[in-house]
């Protein structure tokens, strides 16, 4: 049986400038009919210089919010997310980050669910130039810089 169904229109976990609060979030996320719930998910988290975070692959947990899209705005949704993130499909060699499928779990209730999210394709690039987050919330440590 085929998984694919389910993942047609999969929930996105964002945890930078998507994030409610932040620039990104008003442009490619609030035009858009959504709900947006609390979770984490497993990786390592790093600011890079650019000012947005990037995520690698890592057992850490990284704090953010699972989007879930009005199913009549998804596709136009996720297609502005995916150029945002320089995401061109899977595997082109001119990504930024690759949108995988991970499971995140949901602040207070700990269910797991299956969702995307963009994972930064340049691990050395990001291990030289980023500042490793230890705690894994990127929002935490923007609020926590000095002026």
């Amino acid at each position: 049986m085929s998984m694919n169904n389910q993942n047609d229109k999969l929930p996105v976990f964002v945890y930078g400038t998507l994030l409610a609060g932040f620039g990104n979030h008003r442009n490619y996320v609030k035009p858009y009919k959504h709900v947006s719930t609390p979770a984490t998910i497993q990786g390592e988290i790093y600011h890079l210089p650019a000012g947005y975070p990037g995520l690698l692959k890592g057992v850490q947990e990284v704090v953010g919010e699972i989007v879930t899209f009005a199913p009549d705005v998804y596709e136009q949704a996720l297609a502005g997310l995916d150029e945002l993130e320089t995401y061109y499909g899977e595997g082109d060699p001119r990504n930024e980050y690759e949108r995988i499928i991970v499971p995140a779990t949901i602040e207070g209730t700990g269910q797991v669910v299956n969702v995307y999210v963009y994972r930064y394709l340049d691990q050395d690039l990001v291990k030289r130039t980023g500042v490793h987050i230890p705690h894994g919330n990127w929002r935490r440590y923007m609020q926590e810089l000095p002026e």
